[in-house]
């Protein structure tokens, strides 16, 4: 039996981490910290650990790592690897052990470090991941294009393998026959009331079950990639998204929430050279999960999208199901390979 640690600011990466590993029948045990304000969603509450918690991390540093190695040792040790997810800079306290680590690369690779500017530690990430890679003490898997692609400015010799999130810890199923005949809209903002459409934020904490009461739920990104879409993808329900011209629109003009550049929306500072080309939209949208998908539905105008809703007709579903069923199949295969 392997037991690993995990130390984690997202809920639900971790989660698809753990049921993966059960569907895979790998003899692993996982611990997971979760320093997590949304844990609520999986029943949970965040564990109080000193030195480095749900607000200190963002201010990480050498003496930092330090301090909280110093406090948590005894118990490190008793572990024979770690997994990193949300951030993966967490490799750095756990790179002393000698032992694997695991990473799931799930958003940016320099967070905290690049909401305050501070290159040397991302020097110190770098130098970091190449040396557990030089000891064959690295794995390493993306979940999404996107941020595959970014690490890769600033480590093009690092090893990656993109392996997409099926988040089947859910155990969403949609079912047209169940559904109330309005769509969800998710993620973003409408600058107009639709009756057939209901705002997340008007439905407070949610249980799974509920959001697959709907016939359709609607997405304006304000990322490349998020785990509420791999959710939603798994599930079955259909899914409406904004064409990459529209959505390119409405991010350059800044009409919904456009967050990836952290180094901009965080640090508010000029990013560096190597990340150059992700400054320009075109990079994440080309990127974005959401347009390598089969048997979902695309709107080029907020019309398009009222049309689409009074009128939906769920032609793609075949498709969308034969697609769903292929990428399970795909994901489970990479990760029974990349940990056989």
């Amino acid at each position: 039996m392997v037991k690993l640690l995990n130390i984690d600011l997202h809920i639900s990466v971790i989660a698809e981490v753990k049921d993966i590993f059960e569907r895979i029948n790998t003899d692993t045990v996982i611990e997971d910290w979760t320093l997590s304000g949304h844990a609520w969603v999986m029943n949970r509450t965040p564990e109080n650990i000193d030195i480095i918690n749900s607000s200190s991390w963002k201010n990480m540093d050498t003496d930092l790592i330090e301090k909280f190695i110093d406090k948590y040792d005894e118990i490190f040790k008793t572990f024979d690897g770690f997994i990193c997810c949300y951030p993966i800079s967490f490799a750095m306290i756990f790179e002393r052990y000698n032992k694997p680590i695991y990473i799931i690369n799930c958003v940016r690779y320099d967070m905290p470090f690049c909401w305050n500017n501070n290159n040397i530690m991302i020097e110190k990430l770098h130098t970091c991941l190449i040396n557990l890679q030089n000891k064959n003490l690295l794995k390493f898997i993306s979940n999404n294009k996107a941020d595959d692609s970014y690490i890769k400015f600033g480590i093009p010799e690092l090893y990656t393998t993109i392996i997409p999130s099926l988040c089947l810890y859910t155990n969403m199923r949609w079912n047209e026959n169940n559904t109330n005949n309005k769509f969800l809209l998710y993620t973003g903002s409408l600058p107009f009331e639709n009756n057939n459409i209901v705002c997340r934020s008007s439905i407070g904490h949610f249980t799974w079950d509920s959001i697959m009461m709907f016939k359709g739920i609607i997405h304006l990104p304000y990322e490349a990639s998020t785990m509420s879409i791999f959710e939603h993808i798994s599930s079955e329900i259909p899914l409406l998204f904004p064409t990459k011209k529209f959505l390119k629109y409405l991010w350059d003009n800044n009409l919904i929430r456009n967050q990836m550049n952290y180094w901009k929306h965080n640090s508010n500072t000029i990013i560096p050279d190597y990340l150059k080309e992700t400054i320009n939209n075109n990079f994440w949208i080309e990127n974005a999960d959401y347009y390598h998908l089969d048997g979902y539905y695309y709107f080029d105008s907020f019309e398009e999208l009222n049309y689409m809703v009074a009128n939906f007709n769920d032609q793609y579903y075949n498709i969308r199901i034969n697609f769903i069923k292929k990428r399970k199949e795909m994901a489970l295969q990479k990760y029974e390979s990349e940990f056989s």
